[in-house]
């Protein structure tokens, strides 16, 4: 294919220049395969190192860059190159331990963390010494509040390499809301950021002597760590590419920047505009950062290959300048939820801004025998959250579901009850409504789903065992139907795409910050550029309780029958 005029600038700024570059790349203009291409125009002598944001991405480019031959040309993903580093300064074996925080935490919780939990107790008016039962489960909800809100906080001030600084930290924990504000009075949200500003000291001081000492890390110290230490890597490359700039933390932009020569180039492409993972710890304005690199240029690959006109049409209430390569003809439509299974066929890609709708869907697919497919990670979050709707003992427990003929009413009201008591919490009426009648629908139809395969699945005895029986129905064909959220959905593409919920996006809520109504429209964008020919925008489920009612008689609807 003849390179656009957009293209031949890159390679000719990568041939010719010696400044750093930032791409600015729309949805769908094909950024990855002319960032590849663009190895070809740089100097046979010069190394390379290209920096994949995944572990998915990373193989897509190993494979293309061992197809072109470019033996110069190393490829890894940034927890790899974190590792590396931490590797080279060690003559011991690096163990990785995804949990290693919770596991200090909970060793520590009663003996350097108690008088924190003391403190965080008051703060909430919890009794530390309780005698009646419903005191006992408050003070134990309100340690596992404080253990996830210090494990958050532990998280986010690696991944965001703040500054041990008070203020900065007050900063933070309000940024990721992980300390709402508006919850409390001033006061006393002055008293919680101070509490967790002394306690988190605890645990990193704990998990970094840990490190030192057993070589035991977990994926966000990859990327503190060798700051934290002031590690550099053994070796430094001629020229950077990092893909998917707009999404990376503080800290996987040190790690990269720690790789490149003194007076080495780095050549950066992302779009500011597909920023979605600020949620995770990732800087929204790391596209500008990279702005800040001394003598660069910006170049731009505003043309979409992928999208149909119509579809750009809308795309271009989000980012104005995303515009079609060439003409190009495609199909809106808009349907409803309940009507989808008639529209679904074979390889179609469904997103979705939310798990909910997607996992009802998926229920609904796998009782009609079609091919359904998921990322993996969702398939062990999805299963998991079925497991969570039981009892240990009820999941292990033989024929439980068959001795007792309103087990499944039993568990479903039991779920139901927990999430009303989640409701309370909140203190908006409309979004405490809200959530419990979508956690309510859910639950009804997760467990009446199970109810169902319970039996079909005759020869099944435990709980458990249905649910490994289910998973195993997911498939991995090409021609499968591939459910996935729209954060996961980032990088795909399908000639027939449906976007669940539609009329929900952006979502929204009173609790957004502006930096999140932001991420909300990106997910919009990405979703909508996701299809090639066909898009479908699929109405939210309707409530039940909000259908017409149901007047009359079959005798009204009929009307005049000839007999």
């Amino acid at each position: 294919m003849t390179p656009t005029d957009e293209q031949k600038r890159i390679y000719n700024f990568i041939k010719y220049d010696s400044s750093h570059g930032i791409i600015d790349a729309v949805a769908g203009s094909g950024k990855t395969t002319a960032i590849i291409e663009s190895i070809g125009y740089t100097s046979q002598d010069k190394s390379l190192l290209f920096c994949a944001f995944n572990k998915k991405i990373r193989d897509e480019i190993q494979k293309r860059v061992i197809e072109k031959r470019h033996s110069n040309t190393t490829v890894k993903n940034l927890h790899q190159l974190g590792f590396d580093i931490l590797k080279s300064h060690s003559t011991n074996k690096y163990v990785l331990q995804p949990n290693k925080y919770r596991q200090i935490v909970n060793r520590i919780i009663k003996r350097d963390l108690t008088e924190f939990v003391e403190e965080y107790c008051t703060l909430y008016d919890v009794n530390t010494n309780p005698f009646k039962s419903y005191e006992v489960s408050i003070l134990k909800k309100t340690i596992n509040a404080f253990k996830n809100k210090l494990l958050s906080i532990c998280d986010k001030y690696r991944l965001t390499l703040t500054k041990n600084d008070l203020d900065l930290f007050e900063e933070m924990v309000s940024h990721y809301n992980i300390i709402d504000q508006k919850l409390m009075n001033e006061r006393n949200f002055k008293r919680e950021v101070a509490l967790f500003f002394s306690a988190k000291d605890v645990v990193l001081n704990y998990a970094n002597n840990i490190a030192k000492s057993d070589q035991l890390i977990d994926f966000a110290d990859m990327l503190y760590l060798p700051e934290k230490f002031d590690l550099s890597p053994r070796s430094t490359y001629d020229i950077l590419f990092v893909d998917e700039c707009q999404d990376l933390s503080k800290s996987q932009f040190n790690v990269a920047l720690k790789y490149v020569k003194r007076n080495g180039r780095v050549l950066a492409v992302g779009d500011p505009y597909q920023s979605i993972y600020g949620f995770t710890g990732a800087d929204i304005r790391s596209f500008d950062r990279f702005s800040k690199l001394p003598n660069h240029v910006k170049l731009n690959l505003s043309y979409c290959f992928r999208c149909p006109d119509i579809v750009l049409d809308y795309a271009q209430q989000f980012r104005e300048d995303i515009k079609p390569f060439k003409p190009k003809d495609g199909i809106i439509e808009q349907i409803d939820f309940e009507d989808i299974d008639k529209f679904l066929e074979e390889g179609d890609l469904v997103i979705g801004r939310t798990k909910a709708p997607l996992t009802t869907l998926f229920f609904t697919l796998l009782e009609k025998n079609m091919k359904v497919n998921i990322h993996q990670d969702d398939i062990q979050e999805l299963f998991n959250e079925l497991r969570f709707l039981f009892s240990k003992e009820e999941l292990t427990t033989s024929n439980v579901f068959k001795n007792n003929y309103d087990f499944f009413e039993k568990v479903k009201n039991r779920n139901i009850y927990f999430a009303e008591q989640n409701a309370n919490k909140i203190s908006n009426t409309t979004e405490s409504d809200e959530f419990l009648t979508t956690q309510t629908d859910y639950i009804e139809r997760r467990v009446n789903f199970l109810k169902r395969q319970s039996s079909i699945h005759v020869e099944v005895n435990t709980i458990n065992d249905l649910i490994k029986r289910i998973e195993n129905l997911v498939s991995e064909d090409d021609d499968a139907i591939k459910l996935s959220t729209i954060h996961k959905a980032k990088g795909l593409e399908s000639e027939r795409v449906f976007i669940l919920d539609y009329d929900k996006l952006p979502l929204k809520k009173d609790e957004h910050q502006p930096w999140e109504v932001e991420q909300e429209r990106n997910l919009k964008y990405v979703a909508l550029t996701r299809t090639k020919h066909t898009l479908f925008l699929v109405n939210a489920m309707k409530d039940a309780d909000n259908e017409e009612e149901d007047t009359g008689s079959l005798y009204d609807a009929l009307g005049d029958i000839d007999f």
